[in-house]
């Protein structure tokens, strides 16, 4: 995942790139058009429940849970390095 930070506060620009199931990629696909504009506060607060509703509340069993967040995981983890803090979030 590539983020293009502007004012030092808000993603400008973002974008992945990845192989892997439908879902993780539908996942981070949608997530990156959601993320564009927003505040890195913003990424600092989502949810699991936030991209299950993103995904429209799909049935996921614990096995494909994983690769629904798997893009968030990979956000969240860019954004606490960029921000030079540590990530407390404890979500499966």
């Amino acid at each position: 995942m590539q983020i293009r930070v502007g004012d030092g506060r808000t993603i400008k620009e973002i974008r992945f790139t990845g192989k892997g199931c439908a879902i993780s990629q539908a996942s981070a696909s949608m997530l990156t058009e959601l993320a564009k504009g927003k505040n890195l506060d913003w990424v600092k607060a989502l949810s699991k429940e936030d991209i299950v509703g993103m995904l429209g509340n799909p049935e996921l069993g614990p096995s494909r849970i994983k690769c629904a967040l798997l893009g968030m995981k990979v956000l969240k983890t860019g954004v606490y390095g960029y921000l030079g803090t540590k990530m407390t979030d404890t979500e499966d």
